[in-house]
């Protein structure tokens, strides 16, 4: 779309604004839910712009990760400005206070559905939703009650997504976008209203389509959402929803830490449309179907008291398909087909005894492989045409169990609240056996029939790991305006990219037998503790937050000198502290202002091995790759009659490609602004039409950066999204 055009539609909504109703910051109208409130872990001083913030941010409406990227200590990177190509590593860009929570090799992602763990990495991961159909986004770091973060991680944080329910009379809600590189998107959502008995549904759907901003190919996203509650009695509710979503994605070309150096070439450099070349565009793609259902049965046992009972299941089908280099230097082109699922169900009961809340719960999931791996595909290219190489892993189709009990506490007493809860975590590793094959290019069924057991390179048992994670939370109120809370809690993640890097490198594989390694696998544990404060005023508030972390079997990845081989161990310890404020400030129901900052610190305590010099290298106490130690974001909304004017600020300190500090990235302050004019027209609830600016100024900088990506095990670099302009019109019946 060309600057002049959209430059002309800005000047016709200006002109055609007139002045009736007042929207608020906290209810903008905006018919997205109708809006979507992010709360934090302390307080929801966020909830109050998220609703517009959520399409400035995140156009395409399928990123929960930009949402929130506004919230302090949350370092949130993109290449795509739509999100639809945003993976680094096969997971998002994303930090929890310097902590990397879905690193590679984590088999899950931070964000959770109604409490449940229905996304996964890699694959079609947390974009398979549309972000109109939740209602509220709860963003929890450091410090998380024992009822929240289930699953196989929830280090560093966790994000909880509510769905909207299907509302109780019938509607109607479209909306259609379109933007620069040649974007559109179309949703549209019907809500049945109730159809007697307690009986009320809604189905949506949406189709989004992007092309890059630099190079070849684009991105497109297809999504269906059904859900429906039944009322059956005053004790007795039962609700279901079911996903689909189909993804076909030409994601950016990696560069290195030499071509970032020079931005403008950098924004120019991506893969090329000449199949004979090993980096063509259409050698590096990924397709991904998933489908995703859940159920809760509530069931009310006493005026205080209530019994959930929540199933789930969620398939994720597809491949990725990418160009590698091997050890040697080598091209080769990989392909990753990709065939999982994971299934489970959570039951968790609530009363009240006394002055006492309570919550006990039981967890149980299971999650088939990858990760880790279980098969990759080696081509090499004869003129256009690709020829099978090897099967570069072929593995056992196995899986992740878990079994997590939990019980969380609440007692109040006078200006005093006490919580605090613990949860078991009794997780198993999959084993993993490694096969070789005489079969050429077959599907991964027909390579088994003929495969061979190397039982040098498997691990035939399970790993598994049992421990207590609590939690506590200590709050006084002072007078009626301030709060202040002092809490702890324990964390966990467990790596498995240990094993790509073992079949990689015939100095580990023809060495040591893998189960050795597997075996020393340990579960990386984070205790955290917070002291925080809340000071509400008439028109402001503000939070200010201090907070320390200890990191043991922290994973890095380690240099072997006798070996001459790189692999991750959980053999470091980190520490994290650092300081975080929120503040809001609304004069007026015309005005109202919203700003982070924080300060956060993340480093190793020793030092470690290096993988280019196979020394020990002095890193304790120097950040950790890819964690900004300086942000700060600002978002003000000022409305003039039925114009609301948005502008969006946000500013990151350097960061750094490596752990030694030799590859500097330089900080960057980005600006975006949102038009938006809203009103009820001729008996509909409500129309929007918005103009949305993002980088502004269309500033040059380092968005994504990949510190431990196994495909070149090197770091890799990314630009982020230039200037880009959105167009919307939502109407609301």
């Amino acid at each position: 779309m060309k600057k002049t055009s959209l430059i002309a539609l800005l000047a016709l909504l200006s002109a055609t604004a007139k002045a009736e109703e007042e929207p608020t910051l906290l209810a903008l109208n905006v018919w997205t839910g109708p809006e979507i409130t992010v709360s934090g872990k302390k307080g929801d001083l966020l909830n109050k712009i998220a609703g517009k913030e959520s399409e400035v941010l995140n156009p395409s409406q399928m990123s929960v990760y930009k949402i929130i990227n506004m919230m302090p200590s949350v370092s949130q990177q993109s290449v795509d400005p739509y999100g639809l190509a945003d993976t680094v590593n096969y997971h998002e860009a994303f930090r929890f206070r310097g902590v990397e929570a879905t690193a590679g090799g984590v088999p899950a992602t931070t964000a959770n559905v109604e409490g449940l763990p229905v996304t996964g990495r890699p694959g079609g991961g947390a974009t398979i939703y549309d972000l109109e159909n939740m209602e509220n986004v709860a963003v929890y770091s450091g410090v998380m009650p024992a009822n929240v973060g289930l699953g196989i991680a929830d280090v560093g944080g966790k994000i909880d997504m509510e769905i909207k329910r299907p509302e109780s009379e019938f509607g109607v809600a479209f909306k259609q976008s379109i933007g620069s590189h040649n974007f559109s998107r179309t949703y549209l959502r019907v809500d049945t209203g109730d159809l007697g008995s307690g009986l009320k549904a809604f189905v949506s759907g949406s189709t989004s389509y992007a092309e890059k901003w630099k190079g070849y190919g684009a991105s497109n996203r297809n999504n269906l959402m059904f859900g429906l509650t039944e009322q059956f009695s005053d004790k007795v509710k039962l609700e279901a929803f079911a996903t689909w979503s189909k993804g076909n994605i030409h994601p950016y070309r990696a560069l290195s830490y030499a071509q970032i150096q020079d931005l403008d070439s950098a924004y120019d450099t991506d893969y090329s449309n000449d199949p004979t070349a090993y980096d063509y565009y259409g050698y590096n793609k990924n397709e991904f179907e998933d489908w995703m259902v859940m159920a809760n049965l509530e069931i009310k046992t006493g005026e205080k008291s209530k019994l959930n009972v929540k199933p789930y299941y969620w398939s994720d089908k597809g491949y990725y398909m990418e160009t590698i280099t091997l050890p040697n230097g080598s091209p080769n082109i990989r392909r990753w087909d990709i065939d999982h699922d994971l299934k489970g169900i959570l039951a968790e009961y609530t009363t009240t005894v006394g002055n006492v809340d309570l919550d006990f719960g039981y967890l149980y999931h299971t999650q088939k492989r990858p990760g880790p791996p279980n098969s990759w595909k080696n081509y090499t290219l004869s003129g256009n045409t690709l020829v099978f190489s090897k099967w570069a892993i072929l593995s056992n189709d196995s899986s992740h169990e878990l079994h997590e009990p939990f019980i969380e506490a609440k007692y109040r007493v006078g200006d005093w609240t006490l919580e605090g809860g613990v949860k078991y975590v009794n997780y198993a590793l999959p084993s993993i056996l490694t096969y070789t094959t005489t079969a050429g290019d077959v599907s991964y069924d027909e390579a088994m029939e003929s495969a061979t057991l190397v039982p040098f390179k498997s691990a035939e048992s399970t790993k598994t790991f049992s421990r207590l994670f609590p939690d506590a939370r200590l709050t006084r109120m002072i007078g009626n305006n301030t709060s202040l809370h002092l809490a702890y809690g324990e964390s966990y993640v467990t790596h498995v990219d240990i094993y790509p890097y073992y079949i990689s490198q015939a100095a580990l594989n023809t060495v040591i037998p893998f189960e050795e390694l597997w075996d020393k696998r340990a579960m990386e544990i984070s205790r955290n503790v917070e002291l925080g404060m809340k000071i509400t005023g008439n028109t402001w508030s503000i939070s200010p937050t201090i907070y320390y972390s200890k990191h043991s079997n922290k994973q890095a990845v380690l240099y072997d000198t006798d070996l001459d081989a790189t692999y991750p161990m959980n053999s470091a310890d980190a520490t994290g502290y650092g300081f975080e404020l929120e503040g809001e400030y609304k004069p007026s129901s015309k005005l109202k202002c919203y700003g982070s900052f924080s300060w956060n610190r993340f480093s190793f305590d020793q030092a470690i091995y290096s993988d280019a010099t196979g020394s020990l290298i002095d890193v304790k106490g120097m950040q950790v790759p890819d964690a900004p130690e300086f942000m700060a974001k600002g978002l003000v909304s000022y409305t003039v009659g039925d114009v609301t004017i948005s502008p969006v600020v946000r500013y990151m300190s350097s960061r750094y490609g490596d752990v030694q500090h030799t590859q500097k990235i330089d900080g960057t302050t980005l600006f975006d602004l949102d038009l938006t004019w809203s009103r009820p027209i001729a008996g509909l609830r409500n129309v929007d039409c918005s103009l949305s600016f993002i980088n502004l100024f269309d500033t040059k900088y380092v968005s994504m950066i990949s510190a431990s990506d196994y495909k070149t095990l090197k770091t890799s670099y990314q630009p982020g999204a230039p200037f880009t302009v959105v167009a919307s019109v939502a109407i609301h019946y």
